[in-house]
């Protein structure tokens, strides 16, 4: 049985180490819900299951920043976290990546939990929409984008496995029921996707 107040208590403690330009405070946006927040912070668009939200993201590094939101619905707990890439005036960044972990209490769930939503790609569908819409005769960079683009599946829809047990003839589903657990998760996860950025960025 989840903790939350605890949970969310240790998570401000335990995650603050990896964010050295800018304060890392999860707070309440409403009774069950925490965002994140800090004293670096800049706009964002969050692609989010088909909907749109202008965010507030706060610097990690570089040019990368973070949007972390825990919901707690229910018996249910929902936690995404986004990495984003741009300049602080850009209120558009670019969306890399999502992590997220979503405990339904499903034991029929087909998304593995956690996993990562690949999102990079709506950067380039974006330029090629510009393209297209610049090309106001239809002409031949329309017709080669939108073919192309008919060519490449949505990987956004994706569900990449994060952490399934399959080596232990296990799920690929990891409840959200310890606090320990999730804290060393969140841990692990800014620590290496900090790793990762740093080595494609050199």
């Amino acid at each position: 049985m989840l903790d939350k107040k605890n949970l969310i208590d240790e998570i401000n403690k335990s995650c603050k180490i990896f964010f050295v330009e800018s304060s890392f405070f999860l707070y309440p946006s409403s009774v069950n819900r925490f965002r994140i927040s800090g004293d670096n912070t800049s706009k964002a668009i969050n692609n989010y299951k088909n909907s749109r939200e202008e965010i507030n993201v706060i610097k990690w590094f570089g040019n990368f920043w973070v949007y972390l939101d825990i919901k707690f619905e229910n018996n249910n707990t929902f936690i995404s976290v986004s990495i984003f890439q741009g300049e602080r005036k850009d209120n558009e960044k670019n969306q890399l990546f999502r992590a997220e972990w979503d405990d339904y209490n499903n034991p029929d769930e087909k998304h593995p939990q956690p996993h990562w939503h690949i999102t990079s790609n709506q950067a380039i569908e974006n330029t090629f929409r510009e393209l297209v819409e610049e090309d106001d005769e239809e002409g031949f960079a329309a017709l080669i984008l939108n073919e192309e683009k008919t060519k490449i599946i949505d990987v956004n829809k994706i569900h990449f496995a994060m952490n399934g047990n399959w080596v232990n003839n296990g799920s690929h589903v990891h409840s959200i029921n310890d606090n320990d657990k999730i804290v060393k998760w969140f841990q692990g996860l800014f620590s290496n996707m900090k790793v990762q950025l740093e080595y494609v960025t050199r």
